[in-house]
């Protein structure tokens, strides 16, 4: 996984600190004063946007989160689901995780309409001859309008709650 870091900055004094890191420790190794509330983050090595202002104690809940899932297959998605507006924010993608359901093998609707009627056995119990003439088509539109997908790029799609 890859180390969540900022740099914080005190006038001329900037330190690199691996997240979780504690308030305390930031401020004995920048030299400042405990009661201090809030960190310049003067630059940032992390797979999502960290802002100048952020508040470490939510900073180390999100690098909190990132470990606990870091191998979670749509961890790598997360920044992009954020950009696109299915998430808040990263800590909220990163809490609702696991109800995020992949689809291997999926570059289309109707990929994931296959795929789900498979799986579900929706058509289990039609006898072969009538299924033929299911509408996969029809059901794959369906199954857009009425729910949130992000394709990846590469062979996955992945079903948004």
């Amino acid at each position: 996984m890859l180390d969540i870091e900022i740099c914080v900055k005190n006038g001329t004094k900037t330190v690199w600190f691996v997240l979780p890191t504690s308030r305390e420790e930031i401020c004995s190794r920048l030299d400042i004063d405990d009661a201090q509330e809030t960190f310049l983050i003067d630059s940032y090595t992390a797979p999502f946007t960290i802002n100048e202002t952020d508040n470490i104690n939510r900073l180390n809940e999100i690098a909190n989160l990132y470990e606990e899932h870091s191998g979670h297959e749509v961890i790598d998605y997360l920044p992009d689901l954020v950009k696109e507006g299915f998430y808040s924010d990263i800590k909220n993608a990163l809490e609702e995780i696991d109800n995020i359901y992949i689809y291997h093998e999926c570059n289309s609707m109707l990929d994931i309409a296959y795929q789900f009627i498979e799986e579900t056995g929706l058509l289990s119990n039609i006898p072969d001859n009538v299924q033929r003439y299911f509408n996969y088509d029809a059901y794959a539109r369906d199954m857009e309008i009425e729910g949130s997908f992000y394709f990846t790029g590469n062979d996955k799609a992945l079903q948004i709650p």
